[in-house]
């Protein structure tokens, strides 16, 4: 990817971080969502306890969260597939203190307090706000949840949590009436 840069300075990678989240409906009802955090350089480097090869993970970092439709987590699985230390991995059964947790908002704030600093692995941490947000794109069942947006079964739904779904905006009116909150009839300013 080259991105956005001027046009007259060169350059050259020197890191790559990748970052993924899927979503998975499972049979039992409940819902898992994977991330994966992988590092690489495009060069070998040496560590205090290996040398890795160039384009070879120096993180890769996996955590399962199962869920409900609720967003109340069930279940964590953190894995260190491999880290630059060898003691890299022996953090990673901290991460099922999340079970019982509810991906909503704050959920980030909670994360940061259970495992800042040496409570934690950065790169298992830096996964789960991503993965959060997953959570939601994953439930969100689209028209189902307009009906009443206090009730639990519409707290999937993103209208109101963007600028582009904004509640008085013209995407809302136009698709979820039932949502709208703006000037009935007219266009919101």
């Amino acid at each position: 990817m080259a991105g956005t840069r001027s046009p007259n300075v060169k350059r050259r990678q020197v890191h790559l971080r990748r970052i993924s989240c899927e979503g998975f409906e499972r049979d039992d009802g409940l819902y898992d969502i994977v991330g994966t955090l992988i590092d690489t350089k495009p060069f070998p480097i040496e560590l205090e306890e290996k040398t890795v090869a160039g384009h070879e993970a120096i993180h890769h970092m996996t955590v399962c969260l199962t869920i409900d439709r609720e967003r109340l987590i069930r279940d964590v699985v953190a894995t260190t597939v491999d880290g630059p230390h060898a003691v890299c991995g022996a953090i990673t059964e901290r991460y099922r203190r999340l079970i019982g947790q509810r991906i909503q908002p704050g959920f980030t704030m909670v994360v940061k307090r259970l495992f800042r600093a040496e409570q934690g692995c950065t790169h298992l941490t830096e996964l789960l706000p991503p993965m959060a947000t997953t959570a939601f794109q994953m439930l969100w069942s689209g028209a189902d949840d307009v009906t009443d947006p206090d009730q639990p079964e519409h707290r999937n739904s993103p209208l109101g949590g963007c600028h582009a779904l904004k509640t008085d905006g013209e995407l809302v009116r136009l698709h979820f009436p039932e949502r709208y909150t703006g000037k009935s009839g007219g266009h919101p300013t």
